[in-house]
């Protein structure tokens, strides 16, 4: 044991003393934030679910590693004064400076887990923006705080620490200066990358082509599990710009709460609470059916550049045979055209509205109400080529499905990554196959394609896979913009195809609703096999196909227009199973419900837009327009035509109700029925 300690000595000798007072600082903070992160675990264990001992060390884990992404961001200045003070005698001049400002950072950093501590005891929420609100009655704020809490015993507790950081750091910045510099450049070059390479690795947090992000807290569908992974500074970070320019205006959504609710047909309309709850049963005489349910994501499927469209170039000819086999509705539409955000809006049947960037990007919108969870036995999957961590759809998916399986990279059987995306398209279905075909239950899965999209990269292992060579000029012509491209969507579809042929070797096929959908369309200006209104209104970003085939369901074509928000309920009214939802999706065979598609504009200014049949309202920042986009008379405003002003007054009711309404609900739409802060 001693010639341990002496070889140990020994080696630390020639480590630079700079490197050895950044080490020491770095080890006793994390050492710190543990054992604050082992003190909140303590204080509100109460919370905890029965048998969480394996979440619970995971949240540690997990949690841990954002302490040390937030110590590494805090110690870079230090490291960076140390290392320049080493090799430069007169910046040790400011030294006091520095150990007293790193002092009052460890006294604030304490004094933060103590607002923390207070603020979840208070409202079960970790530190966030939202804390700054009690700012605007100050007097009040601080009289409840002096009576609520042991604020005499803070400020002393605060006060030692002070005591204690400023002799701690002190120790570590006088040890760093010791002696003079013993060993040359060479060493201590080698010394500077190992301590940037190990600073950038644990600010990055993770092993993945994805950085560590807020959505890896999510990691369980309890509450408390996740708020104790989550690091109250790296918290506030996170949720300060959404706090700051998202949220929702109750009195806007009160002033068009009559269109939307009889639109969505609430059984109990409350225009006070804003209810806007539906129960829908299983329909009497119809059997219940407990089929799994396959939701295929396909990269920008978009129905112009579909064999759908009547294109001249027959780019999916496995979609098109498919949709003659199966219910095709063929007008049909995201309501953005984002891919993350076409995530948020399938799984949760709430348009993503968000302003500031997509709402799976939202802390504050992590915990969403899902129909998926009315299917209790079911098993439920979602396969991604790549990272969960990309728009940060873990948390969103994780925290919310029960009997949830999360496959992306790094669990797959075999992984040849094919590009940027992750595994190719093939051998995600691949896995995704081989995954269902051992299932003894009832399950639901989304599998997220990806290789739709740059750099389109077909794989070596492509199965038979043949690519065409068309002109550019003919394939620009019917609505993509290169050769590349346009085989790239022949690939996909490819893709499409290989997974039913193996599907069907399986007896899960004969018990399958397959529903296939693009996540958003892709604009084209030419797109000649289009009509000429959804060209120049944009439309054609919007419209994707949506396929659902089975074996009990009748080919046909459905004309009626719906977006992603129905899909769910949709597929309920296939299995005839009962479910509870307030969110703002419709069955879209249900032939009481009147048709429509809430299409919101991310581009500056927003836009809130409604697709009713042939005619489109579109409202820009006040500027409005309604306008029949099937045929020639495209640019004629009807806006401008009293015969249409029945439609444009309803039409602009529930484009600006949707629009408030969506705000509202995803705010409130929460699993246990609280509202998350605004």
């Amino acid at each position: 044991m001693g010639k341990d300690c002496c070889i140990f000595r020994r080696a630390a000798r020639y480590v630079p003393a700079w490197f050895k007072g950044a080490f020491y600082y770095v080890l006793a903070n994390l050492l710190a934030l543990s054992v604050l992160r082992l003190v909140f675990l303590f204080v509100f264990r109460t919370f905890a679910p029965q048998n969480s001992l394996r979440e619970i060390l995971v949240s540690l884990y997990i949690g841990m590693k954002f302490d040390l992404r937030l110590i590494c961001l805090m110690a870079l200045p230090l490291i960076i004064y140390l290392l320049l003070a080493y090799f430069w005698h007169p910046a040790r001049r400011v030294k006091k400076a520095a150990v007293w400002l790193y002092s009052l950072a460890s006294v604030l950093l304490l004094l933060i887990y103590f607002v923390d501590f207070g603020y979840y005891a208070y409202l079960s929420n970790r530190f966030n923006p939202f804390v700054l609100n009690f700012v605007q009655n100050p007097i009040i704020s601080l009289q409840m705080v002096w009576e609520s809490y042991h604020v005499v015993w803070g400020a002393l507790a605060l006060a030692v620490w002070g005591v204690i950081s400023y002799a701690f750091i002190k120790k570590c910045v006088n040890s760093s200066f010791s002696g003079e510099r013993r060993y040359g450049w060479k060493w201590n070059t080698l010394h500077i990358i190992v301590a940037v390479l190990i600073t950038a690795a644990c600010i990055y947090g993770q092993i993945a082509y994805y950085p560590l992000r807020w959505s890896n807290a999510y990691h369980s569908t309890n509450n408390f599990i996740c708020d104790l992974t989550v690091n109250p500074v790296l918290n506030f970070y996170s949720t300060y710009i959404f706090a700051k320019k998202d949220g929702y205006d109750e009195a806007e959504t009160r002033r068009y709460y009559d269109t939307v609710a009889q639109y969505l047909g609430v059984d109990k309309p409350d225009k006070e609470k804003l209810n806007y709850n539906r129960d829908v049963p299983s329909v009497k005489g119809k059997p219940v059916r407990d089929y799994n349910i396959v939701f295929i994501f396909m990269e920008s499927l978009a129905w112009n550049k579909s064999s759908l469209s009547q294109s001249a170039l027959d780019s999916t000819p496995f979609v098109k045979e498919l949709a003659s086999q199966s219910l095709l509705l063929s007008h049909f539409f995201t309501p953005t055209p984002a891919t993350a955000r076409a995530v948020f809006a399938t799984s949760t049947s709430i348009p993503d509205t968000s302003t500031v960037d997509s709402s799976s990007r939202n802390p504050f919108l992590v915990d969403q109400k899902m129909i998926a969870n009315e299917l209790e036995n079911y098993e439920k999957f979602y396969f991604i080529g790549g990272s969960a961590n990309w728009g940060n759809i873990r948390g969103l998916l994780t925290h919310n499905l029960d009997n949830f399986h999360m496959y992306e990279e790094g669990d797959f059987t075999t992984e040849n990554r094919n590009d940027v995306w992750g595994i190719s398209d093939l051998d995600l279905m691949r896995q995704a196959d081989a995954v269902f075909a051992k299932q003894t239950k009832p399950f639901m899965a989304y599998i997220q394609t990806a290789g739709y999209h740059r750099p389109y990269t077909i794989p070596a292992d492509n199965a038979g896979f043949k690519p065409e060579n068309p002109s550019e000029e003919l394939v620009r012509k019917y609505s993509f913009g290169s050769v590349k491209e346009y085989n790239s969507m022949r690939f996909e579809d490819h893709v499409l195809g290989q997974l039913f042929k193996m599907a069907k070797k399986h007896d899960y096929y004969k018990k399958t609703i397959f529903v296939i959908y693009g996540d958003h369309g892709l604009a084209a200006p030419e797109s000649v096999n289009m009509p000429r209104g959804y060209v120049v209104y944009n439309l054609i970003n919007n419209q994707v196909p949506l396929i659902i085939h089975a074996d009990f369901v009748k080919p046909q074509v459905v004309n009626k227009t719906a977006s992603q928000l129905d899909m769910w309920p949709t597929v309920m009214s296939l299995l005839n199973k009962p479910y509870s939802t307030g969110a703002l999706g419709r069955n879209i065979l249900d032939p009481k419900y009147e048709e429509g598609a809430f299409i919101y504009g991310l581009q500056q200014p927003n836009s809130v837009n409604f697709v009713h049949g042939n005619l489109y309202y579109m409202n820009k920042a006040g500027d409005e327009g309604m306008y029949d986009v099937s045929g020639d008379s495209y640019k004629v405003n009807l806006k401008n035509d009293p015969k249409y002003g029945k439609e444009l007054e309803h039409l602009r009711q529930l484009a600006s109700g949707y629009y408030e309404t969506a705000r509202y609900i995803k705010y409130h739409n929460r699993k246990n029925g609280a509202a998350a802060e605004k």
